[in-house]
């Protein structure tokens, strides 16, 4: 009977305090550490989310307004187009309407690829934002005089819209208008027309998405 006490009184009576408190403390280390790898791996999710987004907005609208300005035609022998500087909010945008056969349809009535005198212009958000407008009318003759009041956004969170264009001989011109006096550009469209567009980094105010391009007009005179 001794022999059974002594050999139960011998037994472990379970942890330490102080193993326990190593025990919580490496347990500790390595939930941080998994959480921190985890949340790094939600982040870069996130901004990768976030840039393709963007970059596929801008192919979207940089491939819209190439298609639009490809398709400029004549309107009584000569060439419809101008541009225009003008503040938003307090930031300077550019602006362009042009007449083009590149029409959308959206209602079964229409007809596509009819005339129309299409405008890209921007417009300040309830958010204090900028999106870009596209703007699609199609009628009998373009109206450059009108103001152009309807329109689809097609790129939002803007920070800069801006045009270059190149006559026939490569010439840079900071605007363009058919309407002119300039022997290059009364009723005569650019050679190229240069498109940069501008969005906003939600992770970087100072350092914005910039992207370009230059389309290639098919027409002349």
């Amino acid at each position: 009977m001794s022999d059974t006490l002594r050999s139960h009184h011998s037994c472990p009576h379970g942890f330490t305090l102080l193993e326990l408190l190593i025990a919580i403390s490496i347990l500790g280390i390595v939930l941080t550490t998994i959480y921190a790898a985890y949340s790094g791996v939600l982040t870069n999710i996130r901004e990768l989310g976030d840039e393709s987004r963007v970059y596929q907005m801008a192919r979207v609208t940089l491939d819209r307004m190439s298609r639009d300005l490809t398709s400029l035609q004549r309107s009584k022998d000569v060439f419809v187009l101008q541009s225009e500087d003008g503040i938003i909010g307090k930031r300077s945008f550019e602006a362009i309407t042009f007449w083009s056969a590149a029409h959308l349809v959206f209602d079964e009535g229409e007809v596509p690829g009819s005339p129309a005198e299409i405008s890209y212009f921007v417009r300040e958000d309830k958010t204090g934002g900028f999106s870009l407008w596209r703007s699609d009318i199609a009628q009998a003759k373009p109206d450059l005089n009108k103001k152009t009041e309807g329109g689809i956004i097609i790129c939002q969170n803007l920070q800069g819209l801006n045009f270059k264009f190149y006559n026939e001989s490569g010439e840079e011109q900071d605007s363009w208008d058919t309407e002119s006096s300039s022997e290059s550009q009364k009723g005569r469209p650019p050679a190229v027309v240069q498109i940069e567009l501008i969005l906003a980094n939600a992770r970087d105010a100072d350092k914005p998405y910039k992207f370009a391009t230059k389309v290639f007009i098919p027409v002349r005179k």
